[in-house]
């Protein structure tokens, strides 16, 4: 048994503890308190001291793309011309290229405080470097379709990574899956891969009221996202019928947000959308430094906040993998405890392991930093 002390502990689900301790049994908390009271509590354990530290649960990623780390999208910064770069780019990786990009991912998520992500990816011959790798894991696998012949092989390609990440059985590692966004995929396919998703009991995450162009194509089928993105990815024929609904409403009208979806974006919501996001109990991933840099829009976190959505935090492909970065971008919007919250307990809500990970609380994995 290790006995850890610092100037404070910070379990997140209770106030700050001034010379507090944490008592671990492996990679179990124990007891979480006064370094006093857990010295006496525990008079033989090994102490290991942290003077002038704090000790908090270590940070969750809600969204990372580590294979595409080396993108850096210079002069592309519009949202629909950002998003065409990354999809030419992910096309013309190698598979050495992204398991380079993941080899140095992996470190910077380390030395920043990052103890488990949800990446997600492509995946074909990289698993066991997640697997090896020393954090906690949740795997997407991406689904994004166009007219291309390779598109059938691409969906097998993610189907095999699925069930390769769920064959590992690592207590480290679990799966999910990653359809792009309502606009890049079919509504048959959707309502497949939700299916799959309950067959297999695996999380889904999908791109949601990102942007303007977004939220424009899905009521009105004009915009960018007609006009820029569907000739790039083979789609010549005339828009589809305006669907007159929000991303999300359309969503729940294909019965996709039963599975309690993780969302990326939600940055432009009805406030019908907050309602149906309440009742399928969705989750959200905040990427604020993305937000600010393509202009994406401001998030509306109080109103997420008054939801009760869960919220996590994620660098997406931004330049760093520092959620201390994201949390700094993130206090322009939010108070810092909030902020904080979101990079801890949050994201481990929004990925399913806040029962293990997330705060300092005796039964819970002693993942802290």
């Amino acid at each position: 048994m290790k006995l850890l002390t610092a100037s404070y502990v910070l379990p997140i689900t209770s106030d700050p503890i001034s010379d507090g301790a944490v008592a671990l049994e492996g990679e179990t908390l124990i007891s979480v308190g006064r370094q006093k009271d857990l010295k006496k509590k525990f008079p033989t354990a090994e102490v290991q001291e942290y003077p002038d530290a704090v000790l908090m649960p270590g940070l969750v990623n809600a969204d990372t793309r580590l294979e595409l780390l080396s993108f850096d999208g210079q002069g592309r910064e519009g949202f629909v011309d950002r998003l065409l770069a990354r999809m030419e780019f992910a096309q013309r990786i190698s598979t050495v290229d992204r398991r380079a990009n993941i080899r140095e991912g992996i470190p910077q998520l380390l030395r920043s405080g990052t103890t488990c992500a949800g990446d997600v990816g492509k995946y074909t011959g990289t698993i066991p470097l997640f697997v090896e790798a020393p954090l906690r894991w949740m795997l997407f696998p991406e689904v994004l379709t166009s007219a291309h012949p390779s598109t059938t092989e691409n969906y097998q390609s993610v189907l095999a990574n699925l069930d390769e990440i769920i064959q590992k059985q690592s207590a480290r590692l679990a799966a999910g899956l990653a359809p792009f966004s309502a606009y890049t995929l079919s509504k048959n396919l959707l309502m497949v891969l939700a299916r799959e998703a309950e067959a297999k009991k695996i999380p889904l995450k999908i791109r949601v009221s990102e942007s303007f162009a977004e939220m424009q194509f899905f009521y009105e089928s004009t915009g960018e996202i007609v006009e820029k993105l569907f000739p790039k990815l083979g789609w010549q024929e005339a828009a589809p019928p305006a669907h007159r609904k929000t991303p999300v409403q359309f969503l729940e009208a294909i019965g996709f947000l039963a599975n309690q979806p993780i969302l990326i974006g939600c940055l432009h919501l009805a406030e019908a959308d907050y309602e149906i996001l309440q009742k399928r109990k969705c989750k959200v991933v905040w990427t604020p430094r993305a937000d600010k840099r393509l202009n994406t829009g401001k998030a509306p976190v109080r109103k997420w906040l008054k939801a009760e959505l869960p919220i996590g935090i994620g660098t997406d492909g931004a330049d760093s993998l520092s959620l201390w970065d994201e949390m700094r971008a993130a206090h322009e919007l939010c108070p810092a405890g909030e902020v904080l919250r979101m990079a801890t307990l949050g994201g481990a809500r929004v990925l399913g392991r806040d029962r293990e990970i997330g705060s300092l609380e005796a039964g819970k994995k002693a993942d802290l930093i």
